[in-house]
């Protein structure tokens, strides 16, 4: 009878530390300091800075581009898990059924933002964020880029991390 008890708590034991030593679900690093997510809100302010006071509405055929508010494409390798907000700054991301879904809400043309994959450029990094006019008629989808910034970043070896080292606007 010992023998069976010890072997049950023997049993359990291994299993509790068995489960214990496999992950229950990936660990999604937190993505607050991420490049990405600097690159967009150092666009935001950009942006609001130097477009802001300018009415883009066309007469009212396209939303008004607020850019303490804007619409961002979802992109899962970029975009996942990056803040929605930060200080004055607000962002949806949205796929593109959530963008459809959008335009037909709207009834009207609106912005959307892209980021784009990080590009190495000698001793510094880029990345760009672009700004696309969105419509969706007779489904289909157009996409007019109008605007973008490029952001670079240098790394700072006191601190050991890359800061942002120039936002450079850009348009047609």
């Amino acid at each position: 009878m010992r023998a069976i008890k010890r072997s049950t708590a023997l049993s359990v034991i291994l299993f509790f530390c068995a489960v214990n030593g496999f992950p229950r679900e990936p660990q999604i690093p937190s993505k607050k300091d991420n490049l990405y997510s600097a690159a967009l809100f150092a666009s935001l302010s950009e942006m609001e800075k130097s477009w802001g006071h300018i009415d883009d509405s066309d007469g009212g055929r396209t939303i008004r581009t607020d850019y303490r508010h804007v619409l961002v494409e979802k992109d899962p390798e970029i975009t996942d898990g990056l803040p929605s907000e930060r200080g004055d700054y607000r962002v949806e991301y949205l796929d593109r059924r959530e963008q459809m879904d959008n335009y037909n809400r709207v009834r009207k043309e609106f912005v959307i933002l892209r980021i784009h994959p990080m590009q190495s450029d000698g001793s510094s990094l880029k990345i760009q964020v672009s700004v696309s006019y969105f419509t969706y008629q007779k489904h289909k989808i157009m996409l007019a880029v109008s605007d973008w910034s490029d952001v670079e970043f240098r790394y700072d070896c006191e601190n050991q991390e890359f800061v942002v080292s120039g936002v450079k606007l850009g348009g047609i």
